[in-house]
């Protein structure tokens, strides 16, 4: 970890100057952030595209608007969202170079390789809260989380629709309802443990309400984990929704999201799409970066 030479406080961030003085670093202690140790040796092969994450906060618009050569406008509204942007994915190597360039521009720079922005989550399809601790049932096992297990909460709203029919009906009056998501990210394993609120069998629901039950939960496991719900920022990128998990109420989900089923030669109900996918992209580079803060 490089220190300032001005104030002598210790500087683990990617950036050209120093966070809290202001001072210029020496070159040789500029580094982008969490491209070394914290990834896993066979994550950094040469040529694998990496994505390059940018950290807004507290960025001066105009040192964004010239790094990223955006108008002052953009820029500002950038920095006034705050947290992290996924800038682009490029290679191995032009992702070094960008990230240099932005690092030189005084931004800080976090690169992911894709592969492990793109693990996939463990699905929970049911459990129970007990004074301390999530008891979850998943497709490959029990699994137990106690609180302080949980580094980074991710959480949002998943957009469904049906994918428009080739032939027009004559009235389009079905819609479907918002799905709610929850990835716990565990501090001692790479993959999230995934939460649909929709197609969670609850052991015992205090509040009457999926959504909030499913806060309450998170509350009472992870107190003082970050919690990111950046993604109801992103505009939705929709693709064909993925088969439900088993058990009953999956299921039902399943006779409800079916993609296209067909009897006798007849389609019996439109393809369904959603954003889940997205979600958990967003979730999955999301907590590599939270491993490397």
């Amino acid at each position: 970890m490089a220190s300032c030479p001005s104030c002598r406080r210790p500087v683990a961030l990617a950036r050209a100057t120093c966070l809290y003085c202001g001072a210029a670093l020496p070159p040789g202690s500029v580094s982008v952030a969490g491209t070394a140790s914290a990834s896993p040796p066979e994550a950094a092969a040469q040529g694998e595209r990496r994505l390059v994450v940018l950290d807004v906060d507290g960025v001066p618009p105009e040192t964004l608007a010239r790094a990223l050569d955006q108008s002052p406008y953009e820029a500002g509204l950038l920095v006034k969202r705050g947290g992290f942007h996924l800038l682009r994915v490029l290679e191995g190597a032009s992702a070094e170079a960008e990230a240099g360039r932005l690092v030189a521009s005084g931004l800080v720079v976090f690169l992911v390789p894709e592969a492990e922005a793109r693990v996939r989550p463990l699905r929970a399809l049911g459990g129970q809260r007990d004074e301390g601790a999530l008891a979850l049932r998943t497709g490959e096992g029990p699994v137990t989380l106690r609180r302080g297990d949980v580094r980074l909460v991710v959480r949002g709203a998943i957009t469904r629709e049906y994918q428009p029919a080739s032939k027009p009906r004559r009235v389009d009056t079905a819609r479907l309802e918002e799905g709610y998501r929850v990835h716990l990210h565990r501090r001692q394993d790479a993959r999230a443990v995934e939460i649909d609120a929709f197609a969670f069998q609850f052991g015992v629901a205090v509040t009457g309400s999926a959504r909030l039950e499913l806060d309450a939960w998170v509350v009472a496991v992870a107190p003082g984990a970050t919690v990111d719900e950046g993604f109801r920022r992103l505009p939705p990128a929709l693709a064909p929704a993925g088969p439900e998990p088993g058990g009953a109420l999956g299921a039902a989900g399943s006779l409800r999201l079916t993609t296209g089923s067909r009897r006798g030669g007849r389609d019996e109900g439109p393809s369904v799409l959603d954003n889940v996918e997205q979600f958990r992209f967003y979730s999955g580079w999301r907590a590599a970066v939270e491993r490397r803060r």
